[in-house]
């Protein structure tokens, strides 16, 4: 997975999508409030804490390969005295818990990590015979529009000098790839569905923000400090100009159930 800065308070901020879709799978996993859950992917934490008001017995292991997501979320753990929240700094594809765990949960990442094989099976060995795999991330088509935008200014100057290609490090999967993929790895009852859910901003520089957080952070750090903002708010116009006001990123959600075996 590639380690990209996150800046953890701007993302607490703009998260709102992420969260609102957390709700859903938190309340589709009906917690009987003793378990013990990784939060694959944790951000900052705010998923997290959600989490947490459902495990008043349980526990969590919440692992994110950025150093400052860690640091926010480990900062909140400490002052708010929580004993039942670990954060653990690692990758997705190569981690190991100190024990293993009845849920596996992730929230708007998976799609960030190509290597199908390496990410499914080390969450298979985190969960414990019997546990329940819940996720959801970008599905098979999620920001195609968006993308198609941001290409056609990556490839102007005086950007083009510093694009050299189309950036897009993440790997957007049908429902048929990941239940195969799944399947390899040891999962049962793997299923997958998709659905769309677009998130419109009226205000553009919450759009500009948007994208330099959540979708453009790799064209940003390519990119010479005076031509960041540019870039952002000229990929945040080329969008309205083709759709219409307001920009809308045009998010397509890849829901994941499985199980391991017992």
């Amino acid at each position: 997975m590639t380690r990209t800065y996150w800046d953890a308070e701007v993302y607490e901020r703009i998260g709102t999508p992420m969260r609102r879709w957390a709700q859903q799978l938190i309340q589709d996993l009906a917690l009987a409030g003793d378990e013990t859950v990784l939060d694959a992917g944790c951000g900052s934490g705010s998923v997290t804490f959600d989490l947490l008001e459902r495990l008043p017995n349980g526990k969590i292991y919440a692992v994110d390969n950025s150093p400052q997501m860690i640091e926010q979320l480990s900062s909140a753990v400490q002052e708010r005295g929580i004993q039942n929240v670990t954060p653990i700094l690692a990758s997705l594809t190569d981690f190991s818990l100190p024990e293993q765990v009845d849920v596996v949960f992730s929230n708007a990442v998976l799609h960030w990590i190509p290597d199908d094989e390496a990410l499914f099976t080390c969450l298979f060995r985190a969960a414990k015979p019997g546990g329940r795999f819940r996720a959801q991330c970008g599905g098979a088509g999620n920001i195609d529009h968006l993308m198609e935008a941001t290409r056609a200014v990556e490839a102007r100057d005086p950007y083009s000098q510093f694009i050299a290609k189309p950036m897009d490090p993440r790997k957007y999967r049908t429902p048929g790839e990941v239940t195969e993929s799944m399947n390899e790895c040891g999962w049962t009852d793997v299923k997958g569905n998709l659905f769309d859910s677009p998130v419109p901003f009226d205000n553009p520089d919450d759009a500009s923000l948007y994208l330099r957080t959540v979708i453009l952070q790799q064209q940003v750090e390519v990119l010479p400090d005076d031509l960041g903002q540019p870039f952002l708010s000229d990929v945040v116009a080329e969008i309205i100009e083709r759709q219409g006001a307001p920009f809308v990123a045009d998010y397509t959600r890849l829901d994941i159930w499985a199980n391991r075996p017992c």
